[in-house]
């Protein structure tokens, strides 16, 4: 028996704890940089998956699709115009990477950084509590709804403790996890976003203003910006492969800067055993392993 390893180039899609942007704790971005910053992957990848998974960056991570690693060109750069301010620098100029921390769980570096975008967003720690200029402490509720994401929530929430942060975590039954989630009645969720090598319409239910107060709509995160629609608008009509791709791009751009989830993982390769007579071709399509296409080396 023999194991293998093949990387397909398809979208990775993108799983994360979403922030409710209607709620007015997370209004500012620097707040929800900050509180993104203060999950330890790599804390959570080794102690409870066996360091299984890959961090995800892109929305489209894994295809040409995705921007992670790519500097803006000029076709992109045209398409994003004025809206080329609303992109951090470092999105903009593909060395963007979400911090890599100690895997202690409680990486000073990291939360330092946390600490001062927090600061940005009007809160600062005294005694032993994040607060706002009125004293109040910053504090939400994450539901999840299995065990899985509780175990990540509660990671979550005790990196959060070290810099005075308070997140309560209710995980309920499928019924009122569906009901809630179609009424936008959480504080944060754990919600996927699949992605494909031809992102259309479905993104206005995911991310356009239209969506935002349509309950039962894909809309998850409360996203309003006239930015996205814009390039939702310039995604579904621009003609040709390379426009399209640009589109795509600075699409993906406008959602990592936005930081409207906190981004967790995939899982970057598949994994196949299989018998030493075994035999496939040496050039993968995109989809990685297709086994109508492999053959027995036995045979004449």
């Amino acid at each position: 028996m023999l194991k293998d390893t093949f990387t397909p180039k398809l979208p990775t899609g993108m799983l994360g704890f979403v922030f409710n942007t209607r709620r007015p704790i997370f209004k500012d971005v620097n707040v929800r940089t900050g509180l993104s910053l203060a999950f330890d992957f790599e804390w959570a990848n080794r102690n409870l998956f066996e360091n299984a998974y890959t961090r995800t960056q892109s929305f489209w991570q894994n295809s040409d699709l995705s921007s992670l690693g790519r500097p803006a060109d000029d076709r992109e750069l045209a398409l994003l115009g004025p809206m080329k301010a609303d992109v951090e620098p470092d999105v903009l100029n593909g060395t963007y990477r979400v911090p890599v921390t100690d895997a202690s769980g409680a990486d000073r570096k990291v939360l330092r950084k946390a600490v001062d975008l927090l600061k940005k967003g009007g809160y600062t720690i005294r005694n032993g509590k994040m607060l706002d200029a009125r004293g109040r402490q910053l504090a939400f509720e994450v539901m999840t709804q299995s065990q899985d994401q509780e175990k990540l929530a509660i990671a979550y929430q005790r990196t959060l403790r070290l810099i005075g942060v308070e997140m309560a975590i209710r995980t309920v039954d499928d019924a009122q996890y569906q009901a809630r989630s179609g009424n936008f009645d959480y504080d944060m969720i754990v919600k996927s976003f699949p992605s494909s090598l031809s992102p259309g319409i479905e993104q206005v239910g995911r991310w356009g203003s239209s969506s935002r107060d349509r309950q039962g709509s894909f809309n998850f995160a409360g996203a309003a910006s006239p930015d996205l629609d814009k390039m939702i608008e310039t995604m579904m009509t621009v003609r040709g492969a390379e426009d399209f791709t640009a589109a795509v791009r600075a699409y993906d751009r406008l959602l990592i800067s936005g930081h409207y989830l906190v981004p967790l993982y995939h899982v970057a390769d598949q994994w196949v055993a299989q018998r030493s007579y075994i035999g496939y071709p040496e050039k993968l399509p995109l989809y990685g392993y297709q086994l109508n296409t492999w053959w027995d080396k036995r045979a004449q």
